[in-house]
């Protein structure tokens, strides 16, 4: 037995030394058995990087070479080695998220002992900071009694007292669930101990390489080891000995040192034989530079003085910043290609190093990816975020809140489950798109819970003004495949909740919810995805499935051995598989390729490769800001440091990881043989400046080295070849700068440099590249303007007749693209379950259609009708329409049952002014909800229709609110009423511009149309003009009430809006109580009356009257503005031209297409459509003159 040590720099090569010991001891000792302990994190690379060594040692001329009689292990597998024939080693292991469960069944169950603990069981992450916890204490040797000890012997800390009473309490109880039944990595290394305690080792010798720190058990195992082998060799990252005294914690080699000291001490105390030391004395790093930076970082460390720098040896050692770190990573990218392209290296001669490498992770992938580099990134992931973890958690979630939107989606977005098609599963493209419809629908309708398992299918059907009330062929397909979705998830679903329901036992519950998963085609999906990602040849992602599965599987293996025969709790039992994926990780696959190793500097290394590009060096990661966010606290670890015996010891507070930093970083410095690139963010993509790390600028101040910069672009001015050279990479990456540059040159009239113009010829005759580089310059041309549709499209999107409704066409003139997005593509917006404007516009409109059609068939007239008639019709409409499903929403929540009323209120409100109205006026509702040009549709008026050229035509279509009749002593006339939300007049300017058609083409209908409309045949009707009627319930002003009878006030707040015919007959009918009045405002109309009796409009400024020849003029230039709409789109105009208001507003204010659009005032080539300002009598008087009349109209 005996003890040595093989000591030296991070610069100098241990494995070397050790090996050569190897081969030496070999020859003396034939029969000798030769172990090699490392950390399992590099247990792989070790053993490779030791057989090679061997052979070199050995000058074997083998092609293949292996050696017996030597064994590379971690401690977990040396434990495997002596054990595994053992009935001891036949024990069940018990994983991180099985102990995740355990501990979580154990604060649930000791809900009410707890204290500090009771509240925070609830928090994310909280069971995994347990279970480090009682981890850190089985390392360190200390026991559940251990805790009751100290809480005793720290009487005055009542939170460390707190804390350890309910740690004692959980570790007690975890301890007697796991104890016979799991083994776990300590209790085994305490029983591999105890076994090698006993066992002859007179011929074993043993390698120790790669540690700094030792666990409780560890430290016991690595004594017995010396105690009984032949000799026992631990090799540390140390430069000198500590035999008496323990290194001071700011040391740069504490943790060696303090290592070294303890298992000196350790063999004094047994009487182990200790070697003299040795040092390594064979450089691993080849570069002079990074021999010198090595004892400059340890000088500096050790406030020594500092040898004398050349300035000649700065060879492999660089320092770069970036704008962020996306152009950090392309940067290195860049580097990484060019020196396996010019300098003969090798892509697994690099390792890219960062402090924390989830700053990095979602960049690194996609950027070497794009460089086209080969990568290993050396970090686990997190299993909690594969889908069958969430379908498990959607699952319950499912059956918990009962069939919410939310859980439902994230249960059948995992496509997980698939429905059966023709005996198989539904392809899952096919999936998809059924799945979308269904989405769309319950969103549209708010369809959640019992609807999902309702007898009754669910219906698509679509609420516009072109329905016709026919259910066409598309919305029974989309029925169907909503139904297939709904029809399996009645099936699949219930009869799985109600067998859970039953579930008595944990081994029936976990029994229930393996079963559904298998017979369900769950687990053949996930293989399915395995072998998918094999044919692809993405090895790792394959894995990611069945480990998965084989973790599930351990869990309820797990759960069964510990909780299965106590009573069944659904709640409980889904918390426990929660907390277990918690702590669940994929394994890693040791990277054999040549690949780019990506790691962390905080966890151990091979050392082995050629360059280390360490990247992230800013002052927040070099040295990086250290907080222990574990359960016990630095200040509680300082309490409990008296009381530990020799052989219990915790986790270093937060002080002493600290003060190790400057130890990980000279670890990362020597971690290659050749170069060292060392480079940082200069911003924290938009958070925030940083800064570089205080170690790298000491470092880079005394080699006077400079701190590169190279921009993410680069300048047209930078000439230098050296420079440029960063800007290529992939054909592609370099495609991207050279389209930079190219740009810069055209805005500045500069012609591309020289060595820019030789890439872009290379990159434009390269097969490979040509069809890339012809695509990307021709944006240096693209301008934001759409291209005029080929006749071939437009023949497809509109056939030779276009059906329009007037509202398309005033789309038409508030943007030509928009209207293409809309009505050519057909592009729409997602419904969603909600109260809309457009909503509660129809309540009103079938509300109102409603009421006026039963008073005509009954014969009645609205100002004869009683308050109290006029209330019970009303609610016997609005209670039928309620079972719309269209309004179903009213009734989905009290909140909507509280909107419902108020609509209702609204609806009496304006029942109430239709009747005030016909008190004071001769004009009545004839026809409402009028239908003209709809095709299919049984009853309505004509289209509108125009003849175009190409034999091509246009039928304009639509729906008439209302149509109201008056009949004067020789006349009678027909009136428009349009119902408006909101408060609307007519807008002239809006109306000759094409922005405002509706009611000019409702009224044109309506005039079209007289001769259907008419009662008289022999007595055609005339127009009297349209309407506007703001629906709405008016809230009056006091001081609006005090001049006028309430009354009076409540008729102007829903006062009539718009165009009259200026025909004293008319207007003297329309308001008989201002015909009466010597003159005045008439309180439903807008129009008044002087005291010399002649009418004229309210406003001056709106012009409300217009003369029938004005009129006419109107509706004339209306039809030739949809005539050229028509023809325009015919010619597959679609002009990015965006109408603006002279008050500043534009069509782009509510858009959905704004990101379609991507319109930019700024660019040239966008521009609005600004409309000027114009008066009524300016409209009037260039279209009197436009037809050749005169301009006052008396024609």
């Amino acid at each position: 037995m005996s003890l040595g040590f093989i000591l030296g720099k991070a610069s100098a090569d241990h494995q070397k030394a050790l090996a050569a010991q190897l081969v030496s001891l070999k020859k003396k000792d034939p029969q000798g058995k030769f172990y090699f302990l490392v950390p399992n994190h590099i247990k792989f690379a070790s053993e490779v990087k030791v057989l090679h060594q061997l052979k070199a040692l050995t000058k074997s001329e083998q092609t293949l070479f292996a050696e017996n009689s030597v064994q590379i292990f971690s401690f977990s597998r040396l434990a495997w080695y002596f054990l595994s024939d053992t009935a001891f080693y036949q024990t069940p292991r018990i994983s991180e998220a099985g102990r995740n469960m355990i501990i979580q069944d154990i604060l649930q169950k000791h809900q009410d002992e707890l204290t500090v603990f009771k509240s925070e069981q609830e928090q994310l992450g909280f069971v995994s900071q347990i279970r480090k916890q009682l981890d850190e204490f089985e390392k360190g040797c200390i026991t559940s009694e251990d805790l009751v000890q100290f809480a005793s012997k720290t009487p005055d800390q009542m939170d460390l007292r707190a804390k350890l009473h309910d740690l004692s309490l959980v570790y007690a109880d975890y301890t007697q669930q796991t104890a016979g039944k799991y083994l776990d990595n300590n209790v085994l290394l305490e029983e591999l101990a105890n076994v090698l305690n006993e066992k002859d080792m007179e011929h074993s010798y043993f390698f120790i390489y790669g540690f700094t720190q030792f666990t409780a058990s560890e430290f016991r195992l690595v004594t017995t080891l010396f105690k009984k082998s032949k000799l026992t060799l631990v090799s540390l990252v140390l430069d000198r000995a500590y035999t008496e005294q323990v290194p001071e914690t700011h040391e740069l080699f504490y943790r060696a040192g303090l290592l070294y000291f303890k298992l000196y001490q350790a063999a004094k105390k047994e009487k182990v034989p200790l070697l003299v030391d040795s040092y390594v004395k064979d450089k691993r790093v080849e570069n002079p530079t990074l021999i010198t930076l090595e004892d400059y970082w340890i000088a500096s460390t050790r406030m020594s003085p500092l040898k004398e720098k050349h300035a000649a040896v700065k060879s492999g050692l660089q320092f770069f910043s970036a704008d962020n770190r996306y152009h950090e990573v392309a940067e290195v990218a860049t580097r990484l290609r060019q020196q396996v392209a010019l300098h003969n290296y090798h892509y697994h001669d690099f390792a890219v190093l960062t402090r924390h490498l989830d700053l990095y992770r979602n960049i690194i992938g996609p950027v070497f990816k794009q460089f086209g580099i080969p990568y290993f990134i050396d970090l686990q992931k997190q299993m909690s975020d594969h889908p069958l973890v969430e379908f498990i958690n959607a699952l319950f979630a499912v059956h918990k809140r009962y069939y919410r939107y939310d859980d439902m989606m994230r249960l059948l977005k995992t496509e997980l489950l698939l429905p059966q098609e023709n005996g198989k599963d539904m392809p899952v493209s096919s999936f998809r798109d059924y799945l979308d419809v269904t989405e769309n629908l319950v969103l549209r309708f708010g369809y959640e819970g019992k609807r999902w398992l309702q007898e009754d299918d669910w219906d698509y059907y679509r609420f516009s003004d072109a329905d016709t009330g026919v259910h066409t062929e598309f919305e029974k397909e989309q029925t169907r495949k909503v139904n297939c979705i709904r029809h399996f998830v009645k099936k699949v679903l219930p009869p799985f909740f109600k067998k859970m329901e039953k579930a008595k036992t944990g081994r029936e519950g976990a029994f229930t919810l393996c079963n559904f998963l298998v017979e369900n085609g769950v687990v053949k999906r996930l293989y399915e995805w395995r072998d998918q990602e094999l044919a692809a040849g993405h090895l790792t992602e394959a894995t990611r499935p069945e480990e998965t599965w084989d973790t599930f599987c351990q869990l309820l293996d797990e759960y069964v051995i510990t909780l299965g025969e106590t009573k069944f709790d659904n709640e409980r039992f889904i918390e426990l598989l929660q907390s277990g994926f918690e702590g669940a990780e994929y394994r890693q696959v040791p990277s054999t390729l040549d690949q780019v190793i990506i790691s962390e500097t905080g966890m151990v290394q091979m050392n082995d490769r050629k360059a280390t590009f360490l990247i992230g060096a800013t002052d927040t990661a070099m040295p990086d800001r250290v907080s222990l966010n574990d359960i016990l606290s630095d200040e509680d670890r300082q309490f409990l440091e008296p009381v530990l015996s020799e052989d219990q010891f915790l986790n270093e507070e937060s002080a002493k990881q600290l003060a190790a930093e400057p130890f990980l970083s000279y670890l990362a410095f020597m971690s290659s043989s050749t170069a060292l690139f060392v480079s940082y963010p200069l911003s924290n993509d938009g958070e925030g400046m940083l800064h570089p790390s205080p170690y790298t600028e000491r470092i880079r101040r005394y080699f006077e080295l400079p701190l590169e910069h190279f921009g993410h672009e680069p300048l047209l001015e930078d000439k230098d070849t050296d420079i440029l050279l960063h800007y290529t990479g992939t054909k592609r990456t370099t495609l991207s700068h050279l389209l930079s540059i190219s740009r810069q040159a055209r805005a500045r009239y500069s012609e591309l440099p020289s060595l820019w113009a030789k890439l872009y010829f290379e990159l434009k005759n390269n097969p490979q590249s040509a069809f890339l580089t012809k695509k990307l310059f021709a944006s240096l041309d693209y301008q934001n303007t759409p291209e005029k549709l080929r006749s071939e499209t437009v023949e497809l999107l509109y056939g030779d007749t276009i059906n329009t409704s007037i509202s398309k066409l005033e789309e038409f003139y508030t943007n030509e693209y928009a209207y293409f997005l809309k009505y050519g593509l057909k592009l729409q917006e997602r419904d969603v379950f909600e109260l809309s404007a457009a909503n509660t516009g129809e309540f009103f409109h079938l509300a109102l259609d409603s009421l006026v059609k039963v008073i005509n068939q009954k014969g009645l007239d609205f100002a004869a009708l009683s308050e109290e008639s006029l209330d019970a019709q009303l609610k016997i409409i609005t209670v039928q329409m309620l079972k719309l499903p269209q309004f179903q929403i009213l009734n989905s929540s009290q909140r909507m049952n509280y909107l419902s009323r108020q609509l209702t209120k609204t609806v009496r409100q304006i029942s109430w002014a239709l009747r005030q109205q016909s008190v004071r006026s001769k004009m009545r509702p004839k026809h409402t909800e009028v239908l003209f040009g709809h095709v299919g549709a049984k009853t309505g008026l004509r289209p509108l229709q125009f003849e175009l050229s190409g034999k091509r035509k246009v039928n304009v279509r639509g729906k008439i609110d209302r149509i109201d009749q008056i009949k004067t002593e020789n006349e009678i006339y027909l009136g428009i009423v349009d119902y408006k939300s909101s408060a609307h007049n007519f807008d002239f300017r809006d109306a000759f511009y094409g922005v405002s058609l509706q009611m000019l083409t409702y009224l044109d209908a309506l005039v079209k149309n007289l001769d259907l409309l008419s009662e008289d045949k022999m007595n055609i009707s005339k127009p009297a003009g349209a309407l506007y009627m703001h629906l709405y319930n008016p809230k009056l002003k006091m001081k609006s009430i005090v001049k006028q009878s309430k009354e009076d006030a409540w008729l102007k707040a829903n006062k009539y809006d718009g165009l009259l015919v200026a025909e004293p007959q008319l207007l003297g009918q329309l308001d008989q109580e201002l015909e009466q009045e010597s003159s005045g405002h008439s309180k439903i109309f807008p129009f008044k009356k002087n005291k010399s009796g002649i009418f004229g409009s309210s406003s001056l400024q709106r012009h409300q009257l217009v003369t029938m020849n004005e009129l006419l003029l109107l509706l004339q230039h209306n039809e030739e503005l949809i005539r050229k709409a028509a023809e325009k789109i015919f010619a597959g105009e679609l002009a990015l031209n965006p109408v603006q208001w002279p008050d500043k507003r534009t069509a782009l204010q509510y858009s959905p297409f704004k990101s379609i659009f991507q319109f930019d005032a700024m660019l040239p080539e966008n521009n609005y459509r600004v409309l000027p300002q114009a008066t009524p009598q300016d409209i009037l008087a260039t279209l009197k003159e436009k037809k050749g009349g005169s301009k006052d109209g008396k024609d």
